[in-house]
């Protein structure tokens, strides 16, 4: 029943409803990564970005393609448009390193070389932080086990 009400905020944009719904679904079905990676997405938008970072490293550890096989249309991934918002301008976060980390976790949704290329912009911020770094270290591992060249 959660789920299904999260889902509907979240069709609506209405992400903290939506996180509500959802951090009460993922107490009994922590395994349904559909809603874990809209969870992720909520946090991002509701000021969690600390969060979004761990349950981003815990899922990704899991099962990192149940967010880079992502597919945007069925998922009603609002990605983009979030990408855009803070690209341009329009929210802004208290620092750098909270702009680029989000900006790294919406674009794993969407393209894994512009995550990368985000998560070393916030790493460049703060070389020290554990997270950001264990997290840049799945996603290359993942993109270099993938048979793709990268070098950005």
């Amino acid at each position: 029943m959660n789920e299904m009400l999260g889902n509907h905020y979240f069709q609506l944009r209405n992400f903290q409803l939506a996180e509500t719904a959802f951090t009460v679904e993922s107490i009994t079905s922590p395994a349904n990564l559909k809603m874990v990676k809209k969870l992720i997405i909520c946090y991002t938008q509701t000021n969690k970005t600390k969060l979004a970072v761990s349950l981003l490293k815990d899922t990704i550890q899991k099962n990192i393609s149940s967010i880079i096989g992502s597919i945007r249309n069925e998922d009603d991934c609002p990605c983009m448009g979030l990408i855009g918002q803070i690209e341009t301008g329009f929210v802004v976060y208290p620092d750098e390193i909270e702009k680029h980390t989000v900006l790294g976790i919406l674009w794993l949704y969407c393209d894994i070389v512009t995550s990368i290329q985000y998560f070393k912009m916030g790493l460049n911020q703060e070389p020290k932080n554990e997270q950001i770094n264990s997290i840049l270290q799945l996603i290359e591992t993942h993109y270099q086990n993938s048979n793709h060249q990268f070098n950005p």
